[in-house]
């Protein structure tokens, strides 16, 4: 590069240092704004009142000098730093947890404190929701009232082994037994092959004192399947290993430094009979086993632990949007000097991921009410809960494979987004995509869970042409002959080309997986259809907000039939005429929506601290904060 050339490269750089366009961009950005942002940011939150509360909790943890993370992120830390940083917001957290009176600022300091580290997230959530609704889902009341009380105060600290080395979450694959000795009144837990590790186990590594391990139960040599078993793991007081169990770390993980993934084999663990969760199958003192009326009842845990992939969706991607959109807004390239959100490439790449994020907000918003109510049916209407438990198992499981997927691509598009500036660590799109990446899978193959749905699909459909009346999520196969339009012309034709037999199963898993991805995608548009509809006689700050929300939802639509061409094509519903005009069509919404992209991402309401990322700051001075003129300093000076 000759000298003159170096010299005006040098002044362009220095021209958007000393005279940034980026505050003057975001400002014309947000004057494009057809709804208010500020309203948008309630319902995103669910209500006005919790949007307040989630402010307020944002302002509490900046304020809060072992909640806030030194420096403003942890970047720098080694991972020793890291989980002492960890557990000294979790400390802080139970703490303040229990001062504060107000519950709406309980759950929304959760709720933000989850957002700001992804670590502490998932501490708290092995514990509050794995550790402690296994119990609640599997023990007895009597079970309850022993261990609930030290697990909502920590005073034990809770770990969920379910996964193994060798089988990941296949669980009638799982080798830990729970061999029962007459005798003692007791079971006898062991690890009898390497391959019985139980492995990416939360807080295994060096927190958890106890641990809820799913076994194979063994009376008598003989095998009666799995059950959940409480087992100590460490000393309370001094957090040592106790006899019988090998513990340790699995070391450098993509993300999530402050989370001690670990390890745990067991070597003829001796624990009393009720340590076993007996709520649904009881093993009796003469070593008789009850099993449950509903084989279903084992994967209850994972339900819930699937669903959760909506809100962590939400936060991490929306994190990462906000900073893609907010720079593709201030970035300017070429030889007009434009800004790079207005070039075709980019905007369809981002436009359709933000308007994903507004129909799993929604969905999320009345998946965990359906949810919520069938919990309560395990304390008052066991039965009706096993009849439903089966539909929202196989959604839960196509759910969290689908949004997933559809995840990982929306941080790759926010990646490549960044150009090279998503190589480093400070601008928060690299990190964001280690710690998606790590639970992704939640322990498995995404393709195992699309395969439990699909067979799901079927037994369904099978229901159906015998003259069975379906409800749940699969109530539209009751009028299956009346599809003709979009998804749901593909799905039932998928169905139907379908046998659900050991002989055949393999060679269609291709089309078996995505007859899963269908399935989910239509539940999603299902939901945010009527999600909206009742904002139309809500109070007129939603009411408003109607008309956008409807073009998200159709823009997602259409993205989800642009992605589908191929299937409409080969069915033969389109032809190329057809095809084309979804194409343009697609583009087109693209386009328009595009000029509300910044109004749409700021509705979300992540403050600068949490985004953590310079060139995501809202006032769009972007280059100022990753220290350009340090460098420039040293390099040309």
């Amino acid at each position: 590069m000759s000298k003159n050339n170096a010299l005006a490269r040098l002044n362009l750089i220095q021209d958007h240092l000393t005279q940034p366009t980026g505050s003057i961009d975001l400002a014309n950005e947000r004057s494009n704004a057809s709804f208010n942002v500020e309203h948008m940011y309630w319902l995103f939150c669910g209500s006005k009142e919790f949007a307040k509360a989630l402010s307020d909790a944002y302002q509490m943890i900046q304020r809060d000098p072992d909640l806030y993370i030194p420096g403003g992120h942890s970047f720098d830390m080694t991972q020793p730093q890291q989980r002492e940083l960890v557990q000294r917001q979790v400390l802080r957290y139970q703490r303040a947890h229990k001062t504060l009176k107000d519950p709406l600022l309980r759950r929304a300091l959760e709720i933000a404190m989850c957002i700001y580290s992804e670590a502490f997230s998932m501490k708290t959530y092995v514990h509050n929701t794995l550790f402690r609704q296994s119990i609640e889902f599997f023990g007895t009341k009597e079970q309850q009232d022993e261990w609930m009380d030290d697990v909502l105060n920590w005073r034990i600290i809770g770990c969920f082994a379910m996964t193994e080395l060798g089988h990941s979450s296949f669980i009638r694959g799982l080798e830990t037994t729970a061999t029962y000795d007459r005798i003692h009144d007791e079971f006898i837990i062991n690890s009898p092959t390497l391959t019985a590790t139980k492995w990416w186990i939360g807080m295994a590594g060096q927190t958890a004192t106890h641990t809820v391990a799913i076994c194979q139960i063994i009376i008598d040599s003989e095998n009666h399947g799995i059950n959940w078993f409480v087992v100590p793991l460490r000393d309370r007081k001094t957090g040592h290993l106790l006899p019988g169990i090998t513990a340790g770390d699995l070391g450098a993980k993509y993300g999530r430094h402050g989370l001690d993934s670990g390890w745990i084999q067991f070597s003829n663990v001796r624990i009393p009979r009720k340590n076993m969760l007996m709520k649904w199958s009881k093993v009796t003192e003469d070593g008789k086993y009850i099993p449950p009326q509903n084989p279903a009842i084992a994967y209850t845990p994972l339900i819930g632990e699937r669903l959760t992939v909506l809100s962590g969706t939400q936060n991490a991607l929306g994190r990462a949007l906000t900073i893609a959109c907010r720079y593709g807004c201030v970035r300017r390239q070429s030889v007009d000097d434009g800004q790079i959100m207005n070039y075709q490439t980019h905007y369809v790449g981002l436009v359709p991921c933000v308007a994903s994020i507004y129909v799993i907000n929604i969905v999320d918003s009345v998946i965990k009410i359906q949810w919520e109510e069938l919990i309560k049916q395990i304390h008052t209407n066991q039965a009706e809960f096993l009849k439903n438990v089966a539909d929202i198992h196989a959604l839960s499981s196509g759910l969290k494979a689908t949004i997933t997927w559809w995840g990982s691509e929306m941080f790759e598009r926010c990646r490549r987004s960044l150009g090279g500036h998503a190589y480093s660590a400070y601008n928060a799109i690299g990190p964001a995509i280690g710690d998606w990446g790590v639970t992704t899978t939640g322990g498995g193959d995404n393709f195992v869970l699309l395969q439990q749905t699909a067979r799901y699909l079927i037994s369904s459909y099978e229901k159906m042409v015998q003259g069975k009346q379906l409800s749940g999520s699969v109530e539209y196969f009751n009028n299956i002959k009346q599809f003709s339009k979009t998804l749901q012309y593909l799905f039932p034709r998928l169905t139907q080309s379908q046998e659900d037999s050991s002989v055949t199963w393999n060679n269609n898993q291709i089309s078996l997986i995505r007859l899963s991805e269908l399935h989910s995608f239509r539940y999603c548009l299902s939901e945010y259809i009527q999600g909206i509809s009742k904002y139309q006689n809500s109070i007129p700050e939603f009411q408003n907000l109607c008309p956008i929300l409807t073009k998200l939802g159709q823009l997602w639509s259409i993205h989800l039939i642009y992605e589908s061409l191929k299937e409409f094509l080969e069915e033969g519903y389109f032809g190329k005429e057809q095809a084309n005009i979804v194409k343009n069509a697609y583009f087109g919404m693209c386009k328009k929506l595009r000029k509300e992209i910044i109004p749409l991402v700021d509705a979300w309401g992540y403050p600068d601290f949490i985004l953590q990322a310079p060139l995501g700051k809202f006032d769009g001075d972007v280059y100022k904060g990753i220290s350009l003129e340090i460098y420039l300093e040293q390099v040309y000076l």
